[in-house]
Order: structure tokens, then C-alpha cells, then sequence
């Protein structure tokens, strides 16, 4: 995976993440929609031979790349939650 920002302005910022699925990119954006400081969050349509993924933050009050950190942190929080419950839930996950 690689990931490459750049900051449209004080307010904005682009990530583009290369080598990975669409799936990666609508986790973060729901975490960004959920960021009280975001004011727009958006996932470009990937091209379909491509696995470039490019998400547009733009914030208020936060600098947007603290609002993508946050966003980022949270996802790996829910993520782990799920992995815990699953691995419970498959009786502790030993096979």
C-alpha cells in the first residue's frame, strides 16, 4: 500500500492510497462522515482496471489531515471490536 496527500488548502486535503480494494476507502469515509469538524468527505469512483482509491477531506476548526488521522484511528478501533466479537463468537477462533 502507498499513500500520497496533498493539501488543497488550510481547509482541504486529498489522499490517494494505491494498492488497495474500494472497500478500505468507504471504511475511512464513514468514520470521516461521523467526525463532527468534517464538513465534506468523498471517495472518487476508482477506475476499474486501477487500485488507485483518491478521498477528499474538507474540515473546519481541525486541520483536515487531524480529522483523517482521527478517522483512520477510529476505523482500526471498530475494526479490532469486529475481530474480537468474531473470534469469540467462533469459540475463541481456534480451529
Amino acid at each position: 500500500m502507498q499513500v500520497q496527500t496533498t493539501s488543497e488548502d488550510e481547509k482541504g486535503l486529498t489522499v490517494e492510497i494505491t494498492g488497495e480494494d474500494y472497500s478500505l476507502a468507504e471504511i475511512v469515509h464513514h468514520e470521516l462522515l461521523e467526525e463532527k469538524s468534517v464538513t465534506f468527505a468523498g471517495v472518487l469512483p476508482p477506475h476499474p482496471l486501477l487500485k488507485k482509491l483518491v478521498l477528499k477531506v474538507r474540515s473546519q476548526r481541525i486541520k483536515p489531515e487531524k480529522a483523517f488521522a482521527n478517522s483512520v484511528d477510529r476505523a482500526m478501533e471498530t475494526t479490532k471490536e469486529l475481530y474480537d466479537d468474531v473470534k469469540k463468537a467462533l469459540g475463541g477462533g481456534s480451529s
